[in-house]
């Protein structure tokens, strides 16, 4: 990680900070303050913040249990897509993981998501499922989770 990069620990004072960061990523289903504060008061979820410059740029938010984790939550900023932030943070998760012997990554996407499924499918994860009709569009319309999964 170069001087410019840093990682930042999320807690509840940061539930704004990402509830901003959610919504220019995910306009209409975006997570407000309250989410996220009900999802970092839970001992078994966990996320960070990862900044550059010290301008945050991204954060990822998983959960813990039992040697598996799983992503709830990632985005980074459209200011700084197609940067290579995405790869470093999930990356760095991998990292973090491997140190706390989490073994095992789960995730769903939207089949819609070509630009995150390749990104995934980039960083090691391999369809194991699908929800069918899962996710809801705004016209209505309805699209498949793939459930992903990879080995940490």
């Amino acid at each position: 990680m170069s001087e410019a990069e840093e990682i930042i620990l999320c807690g509840i004072e940061h539930a704004e900070l990402l509830a901003e960061m959610h919504s220019r990523s995910f306009a209409g289903a975006a997570w407000n303050a309250k989410d996220f504060l009900e999802l970092l008061v839970q001992k078994t979820n966990k996320g960070f913040i990862y900044c550059n410059n010290r301008k945050p740029v991204g954060f990822i938010i998983w959960q813990e249990v039992v040697g598996e984790a799983e992503i709830l939550t990632f985005c980074v900023d459209p200011d700084f897509r197609r940067l290579g932030y995405s790869t470093n943070i999930i990356a760095k998760l991998f990292e973090y993981l491997n140190q706390v012997s989490v073994n095992k990554m789960f995730l769903e996407v939207s089949e819609d998501n070509i630009i995150a499924l390749s990104l995934y499918k980039a960083m090691g994860f391999v369809e194991i499922a699908r929800r069918s009709k899962y996710y809801h569009k705004p016209d209505g319309s309805t699209v498949d989770a793939v459930i992903m999964s990879a080995d940490i």
